[in-house]
């Protein structure tokens, strides 16, 4: 995991560079904002397209929000040369908000050989807490054995 916001920067960078065409993260527009001993955040602006009718953030940003930073977490602690993939997801919609940014923070729970438990809060800039969610990640190879 990284332990500094310039490794975290550059770890999604790196991350990013892979990836040869638009994807959810660019549509979201997250961006790494801290990380500590166990946990990554990501931040997400209200930009008008991740907008619902009343003005404030979309269920499905601020899910996409905590499935990509829960998603980030678990690919730092995976097996080298496997890729979590997203078998469960629970959460919670608490409260939403009308103004950004909103904090993404993921945590791992637990951490196996084939499976990756994490948490992920999202909360507002103030810290008032959006969603509370878990994901179950299965380390799938990606490479031949």
């Amino acid at each position: 995991m990284p332990t500094s916001i310039q490794q975290f920067q550059e770890s999604w960078d790196a991350f990013r560079a892979t990836i040869d065409f638009e994807e959810i993260s660019d549509t979201l527009g997250l961006v790494p904002h801290s990380c500590g001993e166990n946990t990554m955040s990501m931040s997400m602006e209200l930009a008008p397209h991740l907008r619902q009718a009343g003005g404030m953030f979309s269920a499905t940003s601020l899910f996409g929000a905590a499935d990509l930073t829960g998603t980030f977490l678990a690919m730092q602690v995976a097996r080298p040369g496997s890729f979590p993939l997203a078998v469960q997801s629970n959460l919670n919609f608490l409260s939403n908000t009308l103004v950004g940014p909103v904090i993404a923070t993921a945590r791992p729970l637990r951490v196996g050989r084939s499976t990756i438990v994490a948490s992920v809060e999202v909360g507002d800039a103030h810290g008032k807490l959006l969603v509370a969610s878990t994901f179950t990640y299965l380390s799938k190879a990606t490479t031949a054995s």
